[in-house]
């Protein structure tokens, strides 16, 4: 089994509901966002569209191909791609190899923190608690094949990256599939992912 997220990029209104939540849940430090909210703007015709991502837990994730301490590991049942917070260095190497930039450096701590899928609450028996939080219902986890099928319309990034995201989208109509190719480096994305960003 492989666990992956599904975004409506097409029902998202930018709210943030779902960052706030998952940083309180983690409690996080100040600026330390696991689920940050892209906002990609379009000028033909003048539009926009937000897009809502955490780590999308690879098939082939760049931060445990990357990692120098093997502070990532990729869970066999799960397929979740988890961190070994006490084997961090803060060296930041997984967030600039991530096409994503999905890991968030806290300055405070020296190390690096990303989405684990809400492990703790899912050994609950509880969902993640983005997909609780969004007022619109924009973001479900489940079985990757599954949480694709579910939903009509969306549509797997899976090859848009060599990382092979565990990531489906219902696409909102000023973007295409292909925006998550390299989303942090399109000219029209604000509210980028990354430290330089």
């Amino acid at each position: 089994m492989t666990l992956g997220f599904h975004v409506a990029t097409d029902r998202c209104y930018g709210c943030k509901t779902c960052t706030v939540g998952c940083a309180n849940e983690h409690l996080l430090n100040p600026g330390v966002l696991l689920r940050r909210v892209r906002q990609i703007n379009v000028s033909n015709p003048v539009g926009h569209a937000f897009v809502s991502m955490s780590c999308n837990h690879c098939d082939e994730p760049a931060c445990v191909a990357n990692c120098p301490v093997g502070a990532y590991t990729k869970q066999e049942d799960t397929g979740l791609v988890i961190q070994d917070h006490s084997l961090c260095i803060g060296c930041q190497t997984c967030i600039e190899a991530c096409p994503f930039h999905a890991p968030a450096y806290d300055e405070a701590t020296s190390t690096t923190y990303k989405c684990d899928g809400c492990i703790d609450r899912r050994a609950a028996g509880l969902p993640p608690v983005c997909t609780v939080v969004c007022p619109s219902a924009n973001i479900s986890m489940d079985e990757f094949d599954s949480v694709l099928s579910a939903h009509e319309g969306a549509v797997s990034v899976k090859d848009v990256s060599e990382t092979q995201p565990n990531l489906a989208v219902t696409l909102d109509e000023d973007i295409t599939v292909e925006a998550f190719a390299d989303i942090d480096g399109m000219a029209e994305t604000v509210d980028r992912g990354g430290e330089d960003y």
